[in-house]
């Protein structure tokens, strides 16, 4: 607990139980700035000295975003401001990279094939949160992965008012499932009191426009103070890659409701996404878009990639106060998924003379003489030779569609005591998905069972059930604070195969596998004085092997499961944190080290693919962050950050941030694509109607990959992708700003219109996000020479935007 909140909770206010009340409500979530609103409207009946110490808490929290003060681990936040100035060019991943340590990249204007790290840790292994929900895969990981789901997100950034950064492991009440490597807590909107519609545009750079509305009804009179909040966006865009147009399209629905006397409450969320367009499964050698231009792309004619994508997230809250110690609470919460992914490429590119890699995608290197009677046993009747000519006309063009269903449960219990602040919550949840895979020799294909279906409808399913406790004991005068905590999880795993192409070990068959971990925590922080805190930390976490790495035991056995257990890590960190009314400074040291990293072994002399654990990582460095406000106006902010990231084995790895899903590590290797420097600096001012901001950000070299050739010394790693020691990807810089100026209008209604301008990569630097050195392959195997492929950056990006308020 924040012992600013503690202190005000502990002197003797007169006799006030609704406000000592909407004290231990801002105690459920100190990192809630809603919530804090809520308790001072609760107050506001109250007399005006006890008004005014709930404001101070606020004011004091907004102003410099630190949260509490006494957490003993780090963490960042992307406040409501930072999400209203990003502009249509930006997305829930990409804002993160204005805290440390945090790296990102994407493909395209908004939230296209996000590539995210944190302390070196890939997407995929980190956990996502919705109002503590998890939105994450429950089965495979983060949002975003090899060929599915790269364009949009399960929520937007005009659909939530906070984002908070907790890299490595956090206490259990703030950590999400399932991750190695940190979690990130996205807040939704939610309505206010005041009642408002606001109509808003925005015309960008690559014909980029983003519209639409958003009403929030206040408090409707005669229902006990419910408040609705809607909102509905639509943008489309060309891309700044060439022939990458996509477009998304944004719902959200909100609403909360007081009751108990304005004690309690529960809320309700409806978010509907949808993104659709084209996007690059390839980057293109360094050699055409030197030709060409940076921002070259094949046409659609030679080489496409499409995706439609639907989100679905339904959470319905209640938070009920029992007495002045007991709080509970549940989410009951609904997660839907489906998408669809085709992709062709032109025959004429589908050889070994061809130079270079068009579509990862279709085929996939070729899948040769499958279906037919080349293949009679694998119940796969399509004949591509027969119908186009050849295999390779006839397997230029596949689809991919899944789908995925969770549902869960999140109790949680929060017990006050005048030393002890404990939580104790839960996660009960299910998630079930299904995914098909079709090839023929055109996009226009039949899609049928037992024809030209390479994946025919596989079934997987996941359990889990989690429960954690901790205590915040809190002694020395409120001054010595040591957070015990643990985490029990299980999950119980199923994959149904319907059918194999290839013919052993037969089909159908259903894989299993039961997996539990212990995850204990432990934190100490020490106010060595009002100011001043010293923390430190050590928590363990793990996540579960994805269901698509459960295979059948070597020996053909159907009834066996191979299934990796799961990945863990043990995170240790300590750091100095200062907060004042003027300055926030943290400083702090981390060591992680991951044990059991997820391994994919293809033995292409063998045939034989396995799935283990057995890799070894460990990344450690430290992160500087900052914020002084100069005066009531000007606000300077920074951070820097400092990651060294190194596999500690040799091992079969995914060795890029994307999932490559074929590489090898070796002992002492850095890991690929990890920028050693992270840096960011600005300066914000806001007076009356007037805001802007201006920062820069510098990502700094990292290691890059490259294919080994063929090796008659090492022939089964031929082809494998590994880190290119002493090969650099160049670092770069970029300078940002935005602005707005809001006129007072009251005519026709409206009481305001905001204009905004926007300006990222000012200098309109040119730079690769992601560079390495691949050979093309066909058949599954290496052919030709070596050359470098890039995927560049965005370059200057201008927006134009209003937004009127009635």
């Amino acid at each position: 607990m924040s012992p600013m909140i503690r202190n005000n909770i502990k002197k003797p206010l007169k006799s006030s139980t609704i406000v000592l009340s909407a004290a231990f409500m801002l105690m459920l979530d100190s990192y809630s700035m809603a919530a804090v609103a809520d308790a001072k409207t609760i107050s506001k009946t109250k007399k005006n000295n006890e008004i005014v110490k709930l404001k101070e808490i606020k004011k004091n929290y907004q102003k410099l975003l630190v949260g509490e003060k006494n957490i003993a681990s780090a963490m960042s936040i992307i406040s409501s401001e930072d999400i209203k100035s990003a502009s249509s060019s930006q997305s829930i991943y990409s804002i993160l990279k204005q805290t440390p340590s945090v790296n990102e990249y994407q493909q395209n204007i908004g939230p296209g094939t996000p590539v995210l790290s944190i302390r070196g840790v890939r997407m995929s292994q980190l956990a996502q949160t919705l109002n503590g929900i998890p939105i994450q895969s429950l089965q495979y990981g983060g949002q975003g992965a090899l060929l599915n789901y790269n364009i949009g997100s399960p929520v937007s950034l005009g659909q939530i008012e906070g984002i908070h950064v907790y890299p490595g492991v956090a206490p259990p009440d703030r950590n999400g499932f399932a991750t190695v490597g940190g979690t990130i807590a996205y807040t939704a909107k939610t309505p206010s009191k005041d009642r408002y519609v606001d109509i808003f545009s925005k015309i960008g750079s690559f014909s980029t426009d983003n519209y639409g509305a958003e009403l929030n009804t206040g408090v409707i009179p005669h229902t006990g103070g419910l408040r609705i909040l809607t909102r509905i966006s639509r943008t489309t865009t060309d891309g700044y890659i060439q022939n990458t147009p996509t477009q998304y399209r944004n719902f959200l629905f909100s609403a909360d409701k007081p009751y108990d006397h304005g004690l309690s409450n529960i809320s309700a969320i409806v978010i509907y996404n949808r993104g659709s367009g084209k996007i690059i499964t390839e980057p293109l050698p360094v050699a055409q878009l030197d030709e060409y231009g940076l921002y070259y792309n094949y046409p659609l004619s030679e080489a496409s990639n499409t995706e439609v994508n639907n989100y679905i997230t339904a959470i319905l809250g209640d938070s009920t106060y029992i007495n002045s110690h007991i709080v509970v609470g549940a989410h009951l919460f609904y997660i839907g998924k489906s998408g669809t992914s085709s992709v062709y490429t032109n025959p004429n590119y589908i050889n070994s003379t061809y130079p270079y890699q068009v579509n990862y995608a279709a085929p996939y290197f070729a899948y040769g003489p499958i279906g037919g009677p080349t293949n009679p046993n694998s119940g796969f009747s399509y004949n591509p030779s027969s119908i186009f000519g050849s295999y390779t006309a006839g397997e230029a063009a596949g689809i991919i569609s899944s789908s995925s269903h969770t549902i869960g449960l999140a109790p949680k219990i929060n017990i006050f005591y005048p030393h002890n602040d404990i939580t104790i919550g839960g996660l009960v949840a299910s998630e079930s998905g299904t995914t098909s895979e079709y090839v023929y020799g055109t996009l226009n294909m039949p899609e049928i069972s037992g024809y030209n279906a390479l994946i025919d409808g596989n079934k997987s399913h996941r359990d889990v059930y989690s429960g954690y406790i901790q205590d915040k004991i809190n002694i020395l005068s409120d001054r010595l604070h040591i957070q015990p905590g643990i985490t029990i999880t299980g999950a119980s795993s199923s994959l149904f195969v319907p059918q194999n192409i290839y013919g052993s070990p037969g089909y159908p068959y259903r894989l299993g596998n039961y997996d539990k971990v212990i995850l204990p925590y432990l934190g100490v922080s020490y106010d060595f004085s009002k100011n001043l805190i010293a923390y430190a930390s050590y928590g363990k976490d793990a996540r579960f092997a994805p269901i698509s790495n459960y295979t059948v035991s070597a020996s053909g056995n159907v009834a066996t499961t191979n299934a990796p257990g799961p990945e863990t890590v043990n995170a240790y960190e300590a750091g100095l944190r200062f907060v004042n009314k003027r300055l926030y400074v943290n400083f702090d040291g981390y060591l992680q080290d991951m044990n059991g990293a997820f391994s994919f072994y293809n033995n292409q002399l063998t045939g034989v693919t396995q799935y283990l654990n057995i890799g070894k990582e460990r990344t450690e460095g430290f992160e500087l962050s900052g914020k002084y406000l100069a005066n009531k106006e000007l606000t300077v902010f920074g951070n820097a950050s400092y990651t060294r990231a190194i596999y500690l084995n040799n091992f079969a790895a995914e060795v890029t941030p994307f999932g490559q899903q074929y590489g090898y590590a070796f002992s002492g290797d850095p890991l690929p694509f990890v920028p050693s420097w992270l840096a960011n600096l600005g300066i914000s001012y806001m007076r009356g109607p007037m805001s802007w901001k201006v920062w820069g950000s510098y990502t700094g070299p990292s290691t890059t990959t490259y294919d080994l050739p063929e090796d008659e010394t090492l022939p089964a790693l031929q082809d494998a992708t590994v880190p290119f020691v002493g090969h650099y990807q160049n670092g770069y810089f970029l300078l940002n700003a935005t602005a707005s100026y809001k006129f007072p209008i009251h005519q026709f209604g409206m009481q305001w219109l905001k204009v905004t301008l926007s300006m990222d990569n000012i200098l309109n630097n040119r730079y690769y996000t992601h560079y390495y050195r691949g050979v093309k392959q066909y058949g599954f195997l290496p052919v030709d020479q070596p050359y470098y492929v890039g995927f560049p950056g965005i370059p200057r990006f201008i927006e134009a935007g209003f937004t009127a308020r009635f």
